[in-house]
């Protein structure tokens, strides 16, 4: 299998459903004025199990970044750290123009809003908090930001420093790694230095670029696998990802990192069985916005509203609709002004 481009946005299209599903289906202290769902199946909630599996979605988000950079950065033929940086800026823009866009309407509307469990008010304007949340240093204006953190250390830090190991040894990369996750396993994995926790899929991402994982003898034979072979490795996945979490001792998603590629690549295959895989590309175009805007509608701001279906699917189908429609808009919105911006521009240097 090739790992193309439109399979990158398949596996990031597969990996924000997990995170909907996470966030909608696995918290249940988050759901305010007596909100709740049904499950599909009404003696089986199997929303739960699928809420809590979703929490891998970091690993693959993580998988994903370190593979794809590494590729980047051998066709760019741009200094490492150069490119890191340039990459950190598009991250960045993309975070302030949500982030401009969604804090506002909590400071100005959602005033006595607090933190989860806590007396705290979340949107506080407060100077230092403010500019602490702008550079994503703290998440108390989203919680599910705290990725901004972690993702900034990864490319400005992790990024240079594994690919500069990487082209002379696998094998240390892999020893560094580790010794980090060794570290990270007993620290808080969304505090400061939690990054040592998540790095271990990074890492691994950037490892299976340098090998073309995804086109060696073994994916080329399990290729050749017809479907109840992939389907029954897509749930032996989740299995393993369960077994492998009721041993963690610190957090359940602590080896994620071991079945990040596998379920990736079975996910990929049983997307294109079910003739799935154009509407998780197309959701995987947008994962970055997508991911910073859909707390505010499930949690922040609208969760009445997305809960009022009551019934699972529909709950998850309306999270997904209303978001890309705030994501495609914005998104739209952006690419007219610029657009008018450089015909202005345009003009105005033809006048001069």
């Amino acid at each position: 299998m090739e790992f193309t481009r439109e399979q990158t946005n398949i596996a990031k299209g597969i990996a924000i459903c997990l995170m909907f599903a996470n966030h909608l289906y696995a918290f249940k202290y988050r759901l305010l004025h007596g909100n709740y769902y049904v499950p599909l199946i009404p003696f089986f909630n199997a929303e739960h199990y699928l809420g809590n599996f979703g929490s891998i979605c970091v690993a693959i988000f993580l998988f994903l970044s370190g593979y794809g950079m590494f590729l980047g950065h051998l066709r760019s033929k741009k200094n490492v750290i150069y490119y890191a940086l340039t990459k950190l800026k598009d991250f960045y823009l993309n975070y302030w123009l949500y982030f401009l866009i969604f804090v506002p309407i909590g400071i100005f509307f959602f005033k006595n809003v607090t933190l989860w469990q806590s007396s705290q008010i979340r949107y506080s304007t407060e100077p230092g908090i403010f500019l602490e949340n702008f550079l994503g240093w703290s998440a108390t204006y989203n919680e599910e930001w705290w990725f901004v953190r972690m993702f900034a250390i990864a490319l400005v830090f992790l990024f240079p420093l594994y690919t500069k190991i990487v082209e002379k040894t696998i094998i240390l990369v892999v020893f560094v790694s580790l010794l980090l996750f060794l570290i990270g396993l007993k620290l808080n994995p969304y505090h400061a230095l939690g990054f040592l926790f998540w790095q271990t899929s990074f890492a691994l991402g950037i490892i299976c670029a340098k090998i073309n994982l995804f086109s060696n003898k073994l994916v080329q034979k399990l290729d050749q696998f017809g479907g109840v072979y992939i389907f029954i490795g897509l749930l032996l996945c989740f299995v393993l990802r369960s077994l492998l979490a009721s041993g963690a001792t610190n957090y359940k998603a602590a080896f994620d990192f071991m079945i990040v590629p596998f379920f990736i690549y079975f996910s990929i295959r049983v997307t294109a069985i079910l003739r799935l895989s154009k509407l998780f590309a197309y959701l995987g175009q947008y994962s970055v916005p997508l991911w910073l805007t859909h707390s505010f509608f499930c949690y922040y701001y609208f969760q009445d509203f997305i809960y009022f279906p009551r019934w699972s699917p529909l709950i998850f189908a309306l999270l997904v609709t209303v978001s890309m429609a705030a994501v495609l808009g914005i998104e739209y919105s952006c690419s007219y002004i610029v657009r008018l911006m450089r015909v202005i521009k345009a003009k105005f240097i033809s006048g001069v």
